[in-house]
């Protein structure tokens, strides 16, 4: 039997049933259900006994000859159907059902819930619709809209989405701008039994807006202030209209939001790999400088070791700054000679048995840096597309030509290949999986056999070898020796994380909660903030459903292309790297680096330059980059910065986010009464209320949060103005929009 008609029983009907029902059991139970009219699988799922029909008295002479065929008659009168009949139709029955069930459940992984059986679905139509109107959605299934169908068609089955939103509100993943959240990350490293993690950094462009948050009342969006490179903890915060007004008129507002990712390092007894931690999110203006970052880092690096929380180094995307920032703090030509970062008590120690040229760090290092490998590949990419630079190598040109003549020789198709235009395309600057595919055998094949065409051969044959060292499941010479002189143990080994991707994957998770209402993709400061929450506590669930025992447990979706980026792959033993000649591996790199080059003359010029050899061609390029590349920084010691200097007296606020509750508590705008504690405001608040002047020929404020009274306990989050001479009350968010003089 076709196994695809099979798996569209569901959907044949008349002829085709009955021959899909022929090829299975036979042309006696085809009889007997045409003689029924049932002619669909579902019509049978139905009524699935059909041989009750064998018990009425009928003399009809096609029933006599179908009941004569398919029954055996006893003395006292009574049909008893035949054995093989009998067994025919349960197997086909039990067929089918499990094909109804394969595809109700296939969508829904609902194979982990043993309880939730076919017969239970059958019995509660109602569910079973729920099923099936998931499976018809797929992948495009979910959200608000989606929880909320669930709760009005299962009555009491899930929380309503105000109680989510304050459960979530009063969680221990509150994030506010600014805020490191450090406390929150021993508890998350304790729970998963962690101790080793890697920091990253990055910042993307946001919509430049303010917005005021409630909970900690203060003021998103503007660029924050640093301290050391620390940013400020709730620097905007006021009660006074003009002051916010000055902050409007004086400041720009943030361009940019940056983000400090911490990627847990799995432990040994672990299968996957944990989710990033959010450690912390505020807006900049991108005027930070090398400096700044240094301190930020140091900073983050010591809150963790107080913790037990050991960062093994840094990664982002490699800016100017951030590289200055990195080869200071790791001595790679440059040095900050007022504070010895390297002899700080948890450096590693690199100790080399013999004395290696090409191996240019200092052997004590206290942290390890990378640039982040996906955005190093596009950029190595992004030059060669580009048509403002001339690339040789040797006496070999590196072209875009090369691809393009490629793509358009009708000696070749896209077999050969696998190239499209899209893939040479300069403006698709961010598309990673062309690079996988400028990287493919094919493809090599192809311009080794071409004339003239081995300098750009060589170039993506640079681009795959940085593929394969940082972004495929691999490890670098860099860790290898430390867990290899034991001061880092083997499962620390998962460099193919240590990058700044797992900012990039906020930022992408982020913008897709945008509503189904809204077309703007993009988010604020204080958009981010609430959004990465609920992120947060999604990825923390996660992780531990995917790490517990699986059953009873919640089972989410993952596309299949994604079921394995969690999982770690490492499964090399202390053993196994301790046999790794790490000095062998240079040399076969080196040989295999020569053979590349064999025709392109540049040996020639290294062998006048005296530099032909792994030792000599070392010492020349220490040497011009010793000379030519050393930087210094003599900026004082860094200190250890401490928290109680960032953070500001905190406001009791038990306010909702949306601000929902301040409406119940306020009176309308026309209401002409007055607030309880008029009595108690003295002379110096009268004096500052008269500079909160506000002149508007508007009369009444119906839609606008403006009021004459408001209740005690949310004074904080209204400004007391003076509109044409009366006192009123500001909502704080209504005064960011009137302040606001465009559309951002």
């Amino acid at each position: 039997m076709n196994d695809t008609m099979t798996e569209n029983a569901f959907s044949l009907k008349n002829d085709d049933f009955y021959g899909f029902i022929h090829g299975l059991v036979g042309q006696q139970i085809v009889d007997i259900l045409k003689f029924q009219s049932i002619t669909s699988t579902q019509s049978l799922i139905r009524n699935p006994n059909i041989f009750e029909i064998f018990n009425m008295k009928c003399s009809e002479p096609s029933f006599l000859l179908i009941r004569e065929k398919s029954c055996l008659q006893l003395d006292d009168g009574q049909f008893i159907i035949k054995i093989g009949l009998m067994n025919n139709l349960n197997y086909l029955l039990d067929l089918l059902k499990q094909q109804q069930q394969k595809k109700i459940m296939e969508s829904i992984y609902i194979e982990a819930y043993t309880s939730l059986s076919f017969d239970f679905i059958n019995k509660y139509p109602l569910l079973k619709r729920l099923i099936l109107w998931f499976q018809q959605l797929g992948n495009n299934g979910g959200g608000k809209l989606t929880y909320e169908f669930i709760g009005l068609n299962l009555p009491g089955s899930l929380s309503s989405v105000t109680m989510l939103n304050t459960l979530i509100s009063k969680s221990n993943a509150k994030i506010s701008e600014a805020e490191f959240r450090f406390d929150q990350l021993q508890k998350h490293f304790d729970d998963h039994n962690l101790q080793y993690a890697f920091g990253s950094e990055d910042a993307t462009s946001i919509i430049k807006k303010i917005k005021y948050d409630s909970t900690t009342n203060t003021f998103n969006g503007f660029p924050t202030p640093l301290d050391r490179g620390v940013p400020i903890k709730e620097y905007y915060r006021t009660d006074s209209f003009d002051k916010l007004k000055l902050w409007f008129d004086s400041n720009d507002k943030a361009s940019l939001l940056n983000v400090h990712m911490i990627q847990p390092v799995p432990s040994t007894n672990q299968s996957i790999i944990p989710s990033p931690f959010l450690l912390s999110a505020y807006g900049i203006d991108n005027t930070a400088t090398a400096n700044d970052i240094l301190q930020r880092w140091w900073y983050i690096f010591n809150q963790c070791l107080q913790r037990n929380i050991r960062i093994i180094g840094f990664s982002t995307d490699a800016d100017a700054k951030y590289v200055r920032a990195m080869r200071l703090m790791s001595g790679f030509f440059g040095s900050l000679p007022n504070f010895q970062i390297h002899q700080h008590p948890q450096a590693f120690q690199i100790k080399t048995t013999s004395h290696w040229p090409w191996f240019y760090l200092r052997e004590q290092q206290l942290l390890l840096f990378f640039q982040d490998a996906t955005h190093l590949v596009t950029k190595w990419r992004n030059r060669l597309l580009s048509s403002a630079a001339e690339l040789r190598l040797g006496n070999q040109f590196i072209s875009i030509n090369h691809l393009y003549d490629i793509i358009h020789n009708e000696t070749y198709t896209k077999l050969d290949h696998g190239l499209t235009k899209s893939d040479i395309n300069p403006k698709d600057r961010q598309n990673f999986s062309s690079c996988l595919k400028l990287t493919s055998p094919d493809l090599f094949k192809i311009l080794n056999d071409n004339n003239g065409t081995q300098g750009t051969l060589i170039y993506l044959q640079m681009l795959k070898m940085i593929v394969v060292a940082y972004i495929d499941k691999k490890t670098t010479i860099a860790e290898l020796l430390l867990v290899k002189q034991k001061q880092l143990p083997p499962h620390v080994l998962h460099v193919h994380t240590f990058s700044s991707q797992a900012c990039e994957s906020i930022f992408r998770n982020t913008r897709a909660l945008s509503g189904i209402y809204s077309t703007i993709i993009n988010f604020t400061v204080r958009d981010f903030l609430r959004r990465a929450q609920r992120l947060s506590l999604l990825n923390d669930i996660t992780f531990k459903q995917l790490n517990d025992n699986p059953v009873n447990n919640f089972v989410f979706p993952v596309h299949h292309k994604h079921r394995k980026d969690r999982q770690s792959s490492f499964t090399q033993s202390q053993r196994d790297i301790d046999q790794i000649d790490i000095e062998r591996i240079i040399t076969d790199a080196y040989r295999e680096a020569v053979d590349m080059l064999d025709r392109l003359e540049i040996l020639n010029l290294l062998k006048e330059k005296r530099a032909l050899g792994l030792n000599l061609l070392s010492e020349y390029v220490f040497k011009q980059l010793n000379s030519n590349s050393k930087m210094y920084d003599y900026s004082s010691q860094l200190s250890n910065i401490d928290d109680e200097e960032f953070e500001f007296e905190l406001v009791d606020d038990n306010d909702d986010d949306d601000e929902r509750a301040d409406d119940l508590n306020m009176d309308d705008g026309n209401n002409d009464s007055t607030s309880s504690n008029d009595d108690h405001i003295d002379d110096d608040d009268e004096q500052d209320d008269t500079q909160n002047l506000i002149n508007t020929t508007k009369d009444d404020y119906v839609g606008i949060k403006i009021f004459n009274t408001i209740q005690t306990h949310i004074e904080h989050s209204c400004f007391e103005v003076t509109i044409n001479d009366d006192m009123k009350y500001m909502h704080k968010q209504t005064a960011c929009w009137l302040l606001t003089g465009e559309k951002k």
